[in-house]
């Protein structure tokens, strides 16, 4: 029989969601690209020169939060971009002639709903990069997070302009498991994506590029999901197409309409309160409201983008709600995973 929350349960999960807010944003601050923040060339002090960075700092943003690459070149943006001003937050002067610029990520979300814009929220996949470079005949040398070369510099720089968190190994790593440049090169790209995913990656790169110069050719091997192809080209197109495809299944667009799911496994106020907190911080979801309880399981109502199949393409991503088959009334249901 279903149970509405009330008085005091309603207390107690408030008081627990609060304690939640705390420790996930200590957690979640680690991994969540910084998307609506960018650092943008300034001419001078005068207004005319503050005014076009806001406007380059913007058109930036938007090729993070639509997914698209093209974004800042979109003429359906053009009035949001002609307005960036009205949506700054903060700014202030950085290093080497540089501005940078904070916006307000509610009302940037709120014109590009109202203007049926697509929208990718906080929540990304990281890819790991396996990314080798020839330097003779049969040998080579291995790119880690240690290295300070042009080719892993242009790579990191293309990863946050898209706001696609990327995972390099370290010199410790390839040790671990006795990779080198040989290895790589000779490793089936399953075998690569699956130490990958043992280091918290859900998307793999894999790349052997000609030289270590940002402007290096590389051919690339891109997996993720049931989702693999192979392409050449420069440093950043490895992170751009992996980037099209994030963005193809998690960007959602479209009016906020109510949908109704059930999340299994809810053991304590603790577990409801770490679900709760979870579905407000995606960017889709502009509400969430509790409509019922039934011993572990509690029916959620979400005003959310996209329907019904955008959101568990997007629940999918982190795995903390992973689907399972829908229950006699129909309604989408997950299990929640500790």
């Amino acid at each position: 029989m279903t149970r509405h929350p009330s008085g005091d349960l309603g207390r107690y999960l408030r008081w627990a969601l609060c304690l939640a807010i705390l420790w996930a944003g200590a957690s979640a601050a680690l991994t969540r690209a910084e998307l609506y923040q960018a650092t943008v060339p300034v001419t001078d002090r005068s207004e005319a020169s503050q005014t076009a960075a806001f406007e380059a700092a913007l058109r930036v943003v938007l090729v993070r939060v639509t997914g698209r690459r093209a974004a800042e070149e979109d003429p359906a943006l053009a009035p949001l971009v002609a307005n960036a001003r009205r949506y700054v937050q903060q700014y202030r002067a950085a290093p080497d002639g540089q501005l940078w610029v904070a916006f307000d990520s509610a009302a940037i979300d709120r014109w590009l709903t109202q203007n049926d814009q697509p929208i990718w929220g906080r929540e990304r996949p990281s890819t790991y990069v396996w990314l080798a470079v020839q330097t003779g005949p049969q040998s080579g040398t291995v790119i880690t997070s240690e290295d300070t070369s042009e080719l892993k510099t242009s790579v990191d720089a293309a990863a946050l302009e898209r706001g696609t968190p990327v995972i390099w190994p370290s010199a410790a790593d390839l040790a671990r498991n006795r990779l080198d440049y040989a290895g790589i090169v000779g490793a089936a790209p399953a075998t690569l994506a699956d130490l990958g995913h043992r280091s918290g990656a859900e998307g793999t790169l894999i790349g052997r590029a000609n030289g270590t110069s940002g402007s290096a050719l590389v051919r690339w091997t891109y997996l993720f999901q049931d989702h693999n192809s192979e392409f050449s080209g420069g440093a950043v197109e490895g992170i751009n197409r992996a980037a099209d495809n994030y963005a193809a299944i998690f960007a959602v667009s479209g009016t906020l309409a109510p949908v109704d799911i059930e999340v299994a496994g809810v053991a304590d106020l603790k577990d409801y309160a770490s679900v709760q907190t979870y579905l407000e911080s995606l960017a889709f979801i502009s509400h969430v409201a509790v409509e019922g309880l039934n011993g572990d399981t509690v029916r959620f109502r979400l005003t959310s983008r996209g329907g019904a199949e955008a959101l568990q393409h997007a629940l999918s991503l982190s795995g903390r709600l992973q689907p399972i088959a829908p229950g006699d009334n129909g309604l989408p249901r997950f299990q929640l995973r500790r």
